[in-house]
């Protein structure tokens, strides 16, 4: 029952229609990544995963892209980045406070692409709403924070996208 109510509630939040406002960002992990290695690289489904993000923003008009200097985070941000006609822009993700600077500069929406240890705390630094710690096997989460009100708001999404539908295409 509570499966089905949580279910629920993502897609309610999935459906909801927003209005994108300045000082608005979206944060997301990077997609699903190789076994092994220190870089490692996408696989074919965190590929997919990234043209999937890629559509679920191309709505929204991003000012900038953000990700760390990882193949992984480079990789998934690429796909948003391509696709609206944007540079990625390093950062170093030991120091937030350096890309709370960098952020503060604009005024449209943002993405910022991390990593499982670093999006929650950069989440709470953005909105002082604190986040709970992303599963090390959890790719699907996309945290919106909207900082254009006198309170901030923080919006948790869950990318409507399959592991499972990529790898029976494969098969095919």
């Amino acid at each position: 029952m509570l499966f089905k109510l949580r279910r629920l509630a993502v897609v309610l939040l999935t459906l909801q229609a927003f209005d994108v406002a300045a000082n608005t960002f979206y944060l997301v992990r990077h997609a699903e990544k190789q076994p092994g290695g220190a870089d490692p690289a996408l696989t074919v489904c965190g590929e997919a995963r990234a043209q999937a993000l890629a559509a679920y923003l191309a709505d929204v008009k991003l000012e900038a892209v953000y990700a760390t200097a990882y193949q992984r985070t480079q990789q998934t941000a690429a796909a948003v980045a391509q696709s609206q006609q944007l540079k990625v822009s390093l950062y170093d993700p030991r120091d937030t406070g350096a890309l709370l600077q960098q952020l503060a500069s604009h005024s449209q929406p943002v993405l910022i692409v991390g990593h499982s240890n670093t999006i929650p705390a950069l989440v709470t630094r953005l909105s002082d709403i604190t986040m709970a710690p992303l599963d090390e096997q959890d790719y699907s989460m996309l945290y919106r924070v909207d900082n254009s009100a006198q309170s901030p708001t923080v919006t948790l999404l869950r990318q409507a996208f399959s592991c499972k539908s990529v790898e029976q295409t494969k098969q095919l």
